[in-house]
């Protein structure tokens, strides 16, 4: 474990004691719990867009081609 320190507006160090005191836990570990959440979506649209280029329209469009020509089910329509 390590210690960063940071500047932050007074508005939101308030909001965020606030938002500790609520939740019954302290202010380091809402920050981190924030942090973690912030970093995991971060690198999940990282990830998702490095996939995303490697594909192409084309290939996307020749794969469909192949499904068959049928009516989706009655549940499938909803």
């Amino acid at each position: 474990m390590s210690t960063l320190s940071i500047s932050i507006p007074d508005s939101i160090r308030e909001r965020v004691e606030s938002m500790a005191r609520a939740e019954g836990v302290s202010t380091d570990s809402l920050v981190s719990s924030i942090l973690s959440q912030r970093l995991a979506v971060a690198e999940a649209d990282s990830y998702i867009r490095s996939r995303g280029n490697r594909g192409s329209a084309e290939k996307m469009l020749q794969i469909l081609s192949q499904a068959p020509q049928i009516e989706p089910d009655v549940e499938d329509k909803r």
